[in-house]
């Protein structure tokens, strides 16, 4: 079995350019203060877990990409990450946070207009790569996860006690669907077949119920708490991953996606142990 570091390391070409264009996309800007903010952001990059799951799951049908194949799927990445970055920058102004990943966070630097108007424009580059890929697919799945997004964390907001189900629904809709739909993008990027395609995008939704389970445990959310969501139920949706992609051929890749699960299990049990 992999561990994660070599997991990553798998990636780790593909990773590294997207790294690359996102702490350069300030320099498309004229504006200096966009060119600024872009710049700021990107400067201290984040786990690229999303890219992960995109890059793991195209490579774990096709290993061996066409130089087409493989630009578009460093681009689907870059636009992901856009915006996965855009719903931080969101978040963060929501709950007044003011450090994510070491730095300042833009609302406690520039305020939470411009910070607004920064995750907006995070949304529209992304929109503007995904809009020239050869077919639609990536627009309408991100489109559909965005608003899955919003609803899930309206619903969130609006309700302070809520069901076991209502938790589940809210961190498929916030987290889990986003994390399938990466799959699901990067194996059609090189054409997997529609089988395939089903069994990775159900791993990344099992895998992001899992991600959001573990991090609620270690932050001791109280809708986790009150409907008594445990480690275990985050077992139970990891065996529902593993399950999801056995019928893959065995692969580094393949490997990889396990290990990353594996991994999300373990660091984030291991932090509640402590807590």
């Amino acid at each position: 079995m992999l561990s994660f570091i070599e997991a990553k390391n798998a990636v780790s070409k593909e990773l590294r350019e997207v790294e690359i264009i996102l702490r350069d996309m300030g320099k498309n800007f004229n504006q200096s203060s966009a060119k600024e903010i872009f710049d700021y952001f990107f400067k201290s990059p984040g786990k690229y877990l999303r890219p992960t799951l995109a890059i793991l799951s195209a490579k774990a049908i096709k290993p061996h990409m066409t130089i087409e194949e493989r630009t578009q799927l460093i681009n689907l990445c870059v636009a992901v990450e856009l915006i996965h970055s855009a719903s931080l920058v969101h978040d963060d102004i929501i709950d007044n946070d003011l450090f994510r990943r070491g730095q300042k966070t833009l609302n406690n630097i520039y305020g939470r207009k411009v910070a607004v108007l920064a995750g907006d424009t995070f949304y529209a580059k992304a929109f503007s790569i995904l809009l020239n890929f050869p077919t639609r697919d990536a627009e309408q799945t991100i489109t559909q996860i965005i608003e899955k997004m919003c609803i899930a964390e309206i619903e969130q907001a609006q309700n302070n006690e809520i069901s076991k189900q209502d938790y589940l629904n809210i961190i498929k809709g916030k987290t889990a669907a986003f994390m399938g739909a990466c799959c699901k993008l990067g194996a059609k990027v090189v054409e997997a077949k529609e089988e395939d395609i089903i069994a990775l995008e159900n791993f990344g939704l099992n895998f992001g119920m899992v991600y959001q389970i573990m991090d609620d445990c270690v932050d001791g959310d109280t809708n986790a708490i009150r409907n008594n969501i445990t480690i275990e139920n985050a077992k139970e949706f990891a065996t529902k991953a593993n399950y999801d992609i056995d019928n893959l051929e065995p692969s580094l890749y393949k490997q990889g996606l396990i290990s990353l699960l594996n991994y999300v299990l373990e660091a984030s049990n291991s932090k509640t142990k402590k807590a």
